[in-house]
């Protein structure tokens, strides 16, 4: 049991400027961040990028399409192919993106030795985060076709769930499912010799430890912002939905696997801890 302690461009071919230290094509091992978006994976990778080839997202879109292609016809052969062309040209030693939950059964397949770092953030915390991120930012379409497939494709409508509603989101169980799949996937899917989780917060501080697990050079710097691509502005959507409602729906969507990565978790300490900064 594993417990942690207490948009880019289409062409595989051409480097972006978010791929660090593009010199260098030295690369020991492949390293993929797979932590669902809200949980650090912005300072995941900022933390190696001027050291190996590190990227954030890089082709998102393209690979999204391609993901959702196969979810529509189960057919993964176009998806396998752009990955191996993808990283023949990108030869990127640290490739974080929360669209690589979704490959990894194919870099199983194709990377075995592959070495998988997934930050993670409490369940509260990250539905807050990115209740704020989707009211906050505009997104491009293709991101939202992705968060139909992540949440699926109906509105809430629960009468609990108004403040949710007025504003076009997903029921909560839809958010509250796609973080126990982000954190179950890895669980399940990677052999424990081969996984990292990380909390989002240590992400500040354990910046050593991290490039350790990853074989790659130490940044210069022992700590990183933990949240390097902060929300614009907060909305206290959580505030408005009954707060013994919330915590029996997070319970029943996720409470046993939160439990799991967060021994000490209980909906309701968190919550408390959420509203009081509202």
């Amino acid at each position: 049991m594993d417990s942690l302690p207490s948009k880019n461009g289409r062409d595989f071919g051409h480097p972006r400027p978010t791929i660090g230290n593009p010199v260098s094509g030295s690369r020991t091992r492949r390293v993929y961040g797979v932590g669902a978006a809200k949980t650090g994976t912005h300072s995941l990778a900022a933390m190696f990028a001027d050291r190996v080839r590190a990227a954030h997202e890089v082709d998102a879109a393209a690979l999204i399409d391609l993901v959702l292609h196969r979810a529509r016809t189960g057919d993964a052969g176009p998806l396998k192919a752009a990955l191996l062309t993808r990283d023949r040209r990108r030869r990127l030693a640290v490739d974080v993106s929360h669209v690589n939950l979704y490959l990894i059964d194919l870099i199983e397949d194709l990377f075995p030795d592959s070495r998988y770092v997934a930050t993670v953030r409490r369940p509260l915390a990250w539905l807050d985060s990115f209740l704020n991120e989707s009211l906050g930012r505009w997104a491009p379409a293709v991101w939202h076709r992705f968060r139909d497939f992540r949440f699926g494709p109906a509105r809430a409508s629960a009468p609990e769930e108004a403040a949710l509603a007025e504003r076009g989101l997903y029921p909560l169980a839809g958010y509250l499912g796609h973080w126990r799949l982000a954190v179950s996937t890895v669980l399940t899917r990677v052999p424990s010799d081969r996984r990292m989780l990380i909390e989002t917060t240590a992400l500040s501080t354990d910046a050593r430890r991290i490039a350790q697990f990853c074989g790659v050079p130490e940044p210069d710097r022992c700590t990183v912002p933990a949240h390097a691509y902060a929300n614009p502005a907060r909305f206290a959507i959580l505030s408005r939905v009954p707060p013994a409602y919330l915590v029996a729906t997070v319970e029943g969507a996720c409470g046993d696997v939160a439990r799991q990565v967060f021994p000490d978790w209980s909906a309701e300490s968190e919550l408390a801890e959420i509203l009081a900064r509202t």
